[in-house]
């Protein structure tokens, strides 16, 4: 059986014949442009296209007589009830009961499958995020990494890609040693020995809590005895852990870890480093290593062994792109911070003097975020010493909140995250409007069987039975799940995805208010059980439309809540 095409790609494809027949010398790629969009408002139609003016003047054509040309065309296909031409050439056209029905059939056959797609099948995708140092906990940052890679990584599967994730362990250098020093102090002290601990350079609890339980049941002359690597490599492990911990208590799990160190001791950095010295872009300046990266945009040139013989970071994360490039995915995506602003020339340089393609690497910015408690800023935890720690967020406004607060926003806006707002159980707080909306939906399917009372299946007297303009536009918003998915993917933007399921949300809320209020809008009627039926299909439908949606960013779809039930 033919997979169904959305009510989108049909109204695509159907534009496409058209201006094929209207102008049989426009090329494939041409014809990809020819697309429908939303319209401002109903009187310009359910969709619309500017087909016309994108091809008349190649075509030697009149916009608006070539939009009147297509505008006819269009009118003879099935989901076309009418059209209309609008300023220079603007096609207008208005949906028949087939398109609301095609988009009704689609929900119900593909369920849970709804809205995935096919725009990066046969595309595999290495996705790095987070990536934090194993040296303490992780900051409300990475939460938000998490929560923008996790989403990432589902949406992209959705849209047909293949998609490994990855954390990177940056578990080399002076900063694992002085993480080593760090904890070897703490476990001194919690011995009962003397310790330096006036310049302890992670100052935060979580040393502390390891110390006391690393130093249970071992001798004082043990841990004297014991070097620095070993203090360092304990720490590492504790503090990976914790962080594993931290990120699986999100929902947030990794295909694969790798290790900073383990290039080093594989001989990986060495390797790539004499790869650089022969690719005729690194030099000799003032008893250092340079590499040659302003031809990528970077300001300057970087230096890749410092004049100690010491290599900078950028050798083993050359190394590191090295590795992934090797391991042969159509593409690479990173998430970095904004702090890394400047990183990706260098970056981009390195992986082409080792012969890759470097168009198969994006790297994602993600700007700051700040928790707000009160109104104000909070900037201080204790266990984590001088940040706000993930955990403290998620523990205290629950996963489900902090995923979405964290992806509302574009990852090019600083995002201030709300605890008040976040720990409501109220309509002012987005997740908990969508996920009442499912759970009120769930609610009102449940009284519908007490009363033997079901969706309907979707067929044209059953279509015909939803003809009230606020249904209509829902059926028209549920028609957009696989277009929210295809751009997300496109744009690697997940912020439209709790854009469009507070749309939604918002208009089931008004359409059930209204049933409330109106007896011919009542959902539940046993004295018309075929407009129950129908009414009972158009909620299931967007009951599983939000429960996809919230799927994809990596949050419950409840089917009970507090309250949901009195108000059914």
């Amino acid at each position: 059986m033919e997979p169904l095409l959305s009510l989108r790609e049909e109204l695509d494809l159907a534009l496409r014949e058209v201006l094929g027949e209207l102008a049989p010398g426009l090329a494939e790629e041409d014809l990809s442009r020819a697309v429908f969009g939303p319209t401002k408002s109903p009187e310009h139609g359910d969709v619309a296209t500017n087909a016309a003016m994108l091809f008349s003047k190649a075509l030697g054509r009149k916009p608006r007589d070539m939009g009147e040309e297509l505008a006819a065309k269009l009118a003879e296909h099935r989901f076309v009830k009418s059209t209309g031409i609008a300023g220079p050439g603007f096609v207008n056209v208005w949906l028949s009961d087939a398109a609301f029905l095609h988009v009704l059939h689609c929900v119900s056959e593909q369920g849970e499958n709804y809205g995935e797609g096919t725009l990066g099948e046969g595309e595999s995708a290495l996705l790095e995020f987070v990536s934090a140092n194993p040296t303490g906990p992780m900051h409300i940052g990475h939460c938000r990494h998490a929560a923008v890679g996790d989403a990432l990584a589902r949406t992209l599967r959705a849209a047909g890609h293949d998609v490994t994730t990855e954390f990177y362990i940056n578990d080399a250098g002076a900063q694992v040693a002085a993480l080593g020093e760090s904890f070897r102090q703490r476990c001194l002290e919690a011995a009962g020995l003397p310790a330096p601990t006036e310049d302890i350079q992670y100052a935060g609890d979580y040393l502390k809590e390891f110390a006391a339980d690393f130093v249970e049941g071992k001798s004082g002359d043990e841990l004297l005895g014991m070097d620095l690597d070993g203090f360092a490599a304990e720490a590492r492990n504790r503090n990976l852990e914790m962080i594993r911990a931290d990120l699986e208590h999100m929902g947030v799990f990794f295909d694969s870890f790798v290790s900073e160190q383990s290039l080093h001791e594989s001989g990986a950095v060495a390797e790539t480093l004499q790869k650089l010295r022969e690719s005729g872009h690194a030099y000799e300046k003032d008893g250092a290593l340079w590499l040659q990266t302003t031809d990528f945009g970077d300001d300057q040139d970087r230096v890749l062994i410092k004049s100690d013989g010491a290599p900078t970071y950028l050798v083993p994360d050359v190394a590191y792109h090295h590795d992934k490039f090797n391991r042969g995915f159509s593409r690479y995506i990173n998430v970095f911070g904004a702090d890394h602003g400047g990183y990706p020339p260098r970056l981009r340089a390195g992986i082409a003097r080792l012969g890759h393609d470097v168009e198969k690497l994006t790297i994602l910015l993600l700007r700051l975020v700040f928790l707000l408690k009160g109104g104000n800023r909070v900037k201080f935890s204790k266990r984590a010493g001088n940040f706000v720690a993930l955990a403290d967020v998620v523990e205290e406004a629950g996963s489900d909140a902090t995923r979405w607060f964290m992806l509302s926003r574009s990852i090019d806006s600083e995002l201030e995250f709300d605890m008040d707002l976040a720990r409501e159980a109220t309509s002012r707080n987005p997740v908990y409007k969508v996920q009442y909306a499912h759970a009120r939906i769930c609610s009102v399917e449940r009284k519908g069987r007490e009363q033997a009372l079901r969706p309907a299946r979707a067929t044209e007297d059953v279509m015909a039975r939803l003809s009230e303009p606020a249904e209509r536009e829902m059926i028209l918003a549920l028609a957009q799940l696989p277009e929210i998915v295809e751009r997300s993917a496109r744009e690697l933007a997940v912020h439209h995805l709790p854009a469009y399921l507070l749309h939604l949300a918002d208009l089931w809320n008004r359409y059930w208010s209204h049933a409330r209020t109106n007896p011919d809008m009542r959902i539940l009627r046993e004295d018309d059980r075929e407009l129950a039926g129908a009414r009972l299909l158009l909620a299931e439908s967007l009951r599983q439309v939000l429960s996809n949606g919230l799927g994809m960013m990596g949050i419950a779809a409840p089917r009970k809540m507090l309250r949901e039930e009195e108000d059914a």
